[in-house]
């Protein structure tokens, strides 16, 4: 059997992900914060993966990722309603400001 190694450059190529995502992602494995794939390299050291383990975690996480149903729509009168709540929000705001700067 043939194992692929990645380094630190292929595992953000292959996620495409930063190279500061990928730290953190480790540190938060090793603090039992995350589920990422630890490297089995030692810590101090430049960090390895295996591929196949790698490709695993990221099939299992897009597995769990995708939706089994699209995120309800919202009608045109609920869209206009929060719209309007917003402007009348801001309304609000506007003229507690300008009360305030007539005081001072």
């Amino acid at each position: 059997m043939n194992q692929r190694i990645l380094l630190v450059e292929d595992v953000t190529a292959l996620l495409r992900v930063s190279r500061c995502t990928i730290d953190r992602w480790v540190r938060e494995a090793r603090e039992g914060r995350g589920d990422f794939v630890m490297p089995f390299s030692t810590p101090g050291r430049r960090m390895l993966w295996d591929a196949h383990v790698v490709e695993q975690w990221l099939a299992n996480r897009n597995a769990v990722a995708s939706p089994s149903k699209p995120p309800p729509v919202k009608s045109e009168k609920q869209k206009a309603k929060e719209f309007n709540e917003r402007q009348e929000q801001a309304a609000k705001a506007l003229e507690r400001h300008s009360r305030n700067r007539k005081t001072r």
